[in-house]
């Protein structure tokens, strides 16, 4: 499978056989332009404008926005309850950690996380996966130090970060630094990486992906 990297929480993930998903499509007011790309899958963690500008997504995709199993063209997709803040949803509502199964691979998005902690349930969903979306840039959803925590209890192969302050990123965020910081091994990669089962890290790496663009 491929993941590329567009900015902010947006990633394009493509199969064996070409099926397109999309997360978390990003509005230009945040700094970034909107790709144009064509997918047949977007998923939304949250309806907050930074992360649901479905229509920068060309064709007709299933949009899936909300929690539950899902089975789409070979690939499965879990919602998994959580929230956006550390008050169960009271400042900024609710937000969906989706899970997929991709080639073998498991991979989770945490979309706008902003629990102190993982649930129990949450953890017990997440256990055993091969690929973490993070968020670290902190202000409105878990800062760079409370993703290393959630990264060293999770312990996936790779974690990808996201969600953070960059040269072009117009929000007030943090940049990565505080969880690079935390995190033994961290690996700059371009914006595209291709993965497979056989060549994952058997320890946690952290790969810095550069932005599509």
């Amino acid at each position: 499978m491929k993941i590329t990297w567009l900015g902010h929480s947006m990633f394009l993930f493509e199969d064996d056989q070409g099926t397109k998903i999309v997360t978390d499509p990003y509005n230009e007011y945040i700094g970034y332009a909107p790709p144009k790309l064509s997918a047949g899958i977007i998923t939304l963690s949250h309806h907050h404008k930074d992360h649901a500008n479905v229509s920068a997504v060309e064709g007709s995709p299933t949009v899936i926005d909300s929690i539950g199993k899902y089975n789409i063209e070979g690939i499965t997709i879990e919602g998994i309850q959580s929230y956006h803040d550390e008050v169960k949803g009271d400042k900024r509502g609710s937000n969906i950690i989706f899970k997929f199964n991709i080639d073998g691979i498991t991979l989770a998005h945490m979309g706008d996380y902003g629990q102190s902690t993982l649930s129990g349930e949450q953890a017990a969903a997440l256990k055993g996966i091969d690929v973490l979306l993070i968020l670290v840039g902190g202000i409105y959803t878990i800062d760079g130090v409370q993703a290393a925590d959630i990264v060293n209890q999770l312990k996936p192969r790779i974690a990808i970060p996201m969600h953070y302050k960059t040269k072009d990123l117009t929000l007030n965020i943090s940049t990565a630094e505080p969880f690079l910081r935390k995190m033994p091994i961290v690996k700059n990669m371009e914006s595209i990486i291709e993965l497979m089962t056989s060549s994952l890290p058997k320890e946690t790496e952290v790969w810095v992906m550069r932005r599509f663009s």
